[in-house]
């Protein structure tokens, strides 16, 4: 079992994620240049009974390496950690995730980061394998790299296309993250949002109002428990003092209001036109939508108040 290349030892990232099958890593250890014949790793690998524990992780191989070191390595294992963002999560959500996960991350810090680079709406949500030792430094850096993958370089089409550009895209997107449950779902809110925009009315989504409250309510606590999106809103919450209250403020809000998916993006630069102007969520999550004030009232009379 012979390096593919004895005198090159350029160190190559070769990233593992949990389960994948050893053809999938045989044949890209052959795509890197690392190993000459993928068929001979694999059954190599087979043959000593390491199929099931090689670990996820992310490793460093060289070509000089022989296909025996390379199969050692992967089943000693790296000391990196598996991480999974969910979509919807706000900027505090995800920095108490992390500190939870053991990672060193110093509240004040994070927040100063995500508020002066403007980072909230751009932390995408995705399975993550973070060094053990990460800093703050070093795991923004490995999301930032996805976001400018998934989104920035796979959307840049449709991004110049959109008539907004992509700091408002992930605005609305952020408010489609919490206000639908599904693309089709979203694609139509959507269409209803940038109507509202176009004429001038004001967005009343309650999603926004949700954020402004939590934000009061938990003070950046940085607590998994604290309530960052209630539930239940009161006429008082509606009225709250803030650029984020859709209610009392027209347009988009400043900022996005949470962290969105790939399904919501894309909602928001492909939005579906409809007859409607209103929608609400029923007590069962199915959406309800209306064409007029006095059909959407009768929705929320049905629908809210079981």
């Amino acid at each position: 079992m012979q390096p593919y290349n004895p005198k090159d030892q350029t160190k190559i990232d070769f990233a593992i994620r949990k389960g994948e099958s050893v053809s999938s890593i045989s044949e890209r250890l052959r795509e890197q240049k690392l190993i000459k014949s993928p068929t001979f790793f694999k059954v190599n690998i087979v043959v000593q009974g390491l199929s099931k524990k090689i670990q996820a992780g992310t490793y460093l191989f060289s070509p000089s390496m022989s296909p025996k070191e390379i199969s050692a390595l992967l089943v000693k294992g790296t000391n990196d950690r598996w991480m999974t963002i969910v979509e919807g999560l706000r900027q505090e959500q995800i920095g108490a995730q992390l500190i939870k996960n053991g990672f060193a991350i110093n509240p004040q810090e994070w927040q100063k980061k995500i508020k002066d680079e403007n980072l909230e709406g751009k932390l995408f949500p995705d399975s993550y394998l973070f060094p053990k030792d990460a800093d703050q430094k070093t795991i923004l850096k490995i999301i930032e790299k996805n976001f400018q993958k998934k989104v920035t370089s796979d959307l840049e089409k449709e991004i110049k296309e959109s008539e907004l550009k992509l700091e408002k895209v992930l605005v609305l997107a952020s408010i489609l993250e919490r206000e639908a449950r599904s693309e089709a779902k979203r694609k139509i809110v959507a269409g209803i949002l940038i109507k509202r925009l176009k004429n001038g009315w004001p967005l009343q989504v309650d999603a926004s109002v949700q954020y402004a409250v939590g934000s009061v309510k938990c003070q950046s606590s940085y607590d998994l428990n604290c309530e960052w999106w209630p539930k239940k809103l009161s006429k008082e919450n509606l009225k709250i003092s803030s650029p984020f209250n859709s209610y009392t403020n027209k347009g988009l809000p400043p900022l996005p209001i949470c962290n969105p998916g790939l399904s919501s993006i894309k909602a928001a630069l492909d939005t579906e036109e409809s007859p409607y102007w209103f929608y609400i969520s029923d007590l069962e999550g199915k959406m309800r939508y209306a064409k007029t004030n006095e059909e959407h009232a009768e929705n929320i009379r049905r629908y809210l108040f079981k």
